[in-house]
């Protein structure tokens, strides 16, 4: 079996090769290519290209590299003529994948798609085009199924992939937090992040430091060089250890978080751990955001609770006086035990482990299915 892979960045590489794993149980000579970084190459990979140089956030950015882009999809698709794969597996990251999925089905390549794009917060018409051009959807949100279900998509809701990735570690104790209190701090895993997020970040752990006794943890993302963030580091009232390795391990054991909106916000709510929720985009990409987006919050932990279980700070909110007042809010026992218990039924909103098995179970059986077979 062949198989081509798409993945643009960092969190997609992941869930890819723990999918790509699975596949190779079931399909010991699995052979794959395609767009990926070192776990997926870990896996066996041959990269067209390294998806490191396709995670650029934010709609101005992206059109500033659009030429990388459109060489990179050249590349892509000539590799798929050329190697005719038994699929394609595209992995989140929509405006690239989708382009893909709608090659590969003029030229009869079965597309399956793991992780699905935001549609139920913006662009709805994209349900339409996964329609027109992708086999099989693999949604990690309930509420995604019955999305895609409605417009006779064909799908199978599979759990959540941090539910497995995470299986390992307990959550966070009910035992409510005392002095010191233990701060873990998690920026992001792009660059534009750490320069956009650390330094209010950093600011607020200072402030609350003046009026609290507090230690400070810096969990290091593998795609981010420690020295592009021990600069920030410098001169600080309260000095941050970076942890690198077994970042989860110690969030585990935190009493609260600040992190930036997307996966560490999810990480925070299945250990247990109630995060300050914080994110800023460039100017142009927030107007233009304001007038597509309808949703009452922005960050996932919130999307998923159905209501606001923990503070999430945009664009001028992102200071560090307002990140303090938030933490120091989350860390007050009450208040602290009523996000600690919401974020327990996030956790179990997020299904149970073996998203990555189920979904390679199904990828095979439609791969070996017959011709024709429904």
């Amino acid at each position: 079996m062949k198989l081509c892979v798409v993945a643009g960045e960092a969190s997609g590489d992941l869930h890819a090769s723990e999918v790509v794993r699975e596949i190779r149980k079931q399909v010991p000579d699995l052979q794959i290519f395609g767009i990926g970084s070192r776990r997926l190459i870990a896996e066996g990979l041959d990269p067209i290209r390294d998806s490191s140089e396709l995670a650029i956030v934010g709609l101005f950015n992206v059109l500033r590299h659009l030429p990388m882009f459109r060489r990179a999809f050249a590349d892509l698709m000539s590799a798929i003529r050329r190697e005719r794969p038994d699929g394609v597996l595209l992995v989140d990251y929509p405006d690239f994948n989708l382009r893909v999925a709608r090659e590969c089905r003029e030229i009869g390549i079965p597309v399956f798609y793991y992780i699905s794009p935001q549609v139920w917060a913006w662009r709805k018409g994209r349900v339409a085009q996964i329609a027109e051009r992708v086999d099989h959807m693999f949604v990690i949100f309930p509420f995604e199924e019955e999305l895609y279900a409605a417009r006779q998509v064909p799908v199978t809701y599979v759990g959540h992939p941090l539910a497995e990735q995470l299986a390992n570690l307990a959550p966070r104790s009910d035992e409510p937090p005392r002095e010191p209190y233990r701060i873990a701090i998690l920026p992001g895993s792009r660059k534009m992040e750490i320069e956009s997020l650390l330094p209010p970040m950093l600011d607020a752990v200072d402030e609350l430091a003046r009026e609290k006794n507090i230690t400070v943890t810096l969990l290091l993302a593998p795609t981010i060089e420690r020295s592009r963030v021990e600069r920030h580091l410098a001169g600080r009232t309260a000095p941050a250890e970076i942890i690198s390795s077994g970042r989860m391990d110690s969030l585990r054991h935190a009493d609260a978080a600040i992190c930036s909106s997307g996966t560490a916000a999810l990480e925070c709510a299945v250990l247990g751990v109630p995060p300050v929720i914080v994110y800023r985009l460039s100017p142009m990409t927030y107007a233009l955001a304001r007038l597509l987006v309808r949703l009452p919050h922005f960050s996932l932990v919130n999307i998923v609770a159905g209501k606001g279980v923990v503070p999430e700070l945009m664009q001028s909110e992102v200071t560090g006086t307002r990140i303090a007042r938030e933490l120091a809010l989350l860390l007050e026992p009450v208040r602290w035990a009523e996000a600690k218990a919401e974020l327990t039924k996030v956790r179990t909103a997020l299904g149970g482990p073996g998203a990555a098995r189920r979904t390679a179970e199904k990828i095979v059986t439609l791969i070996r299915r017959p011709a024709g077979e429904a």
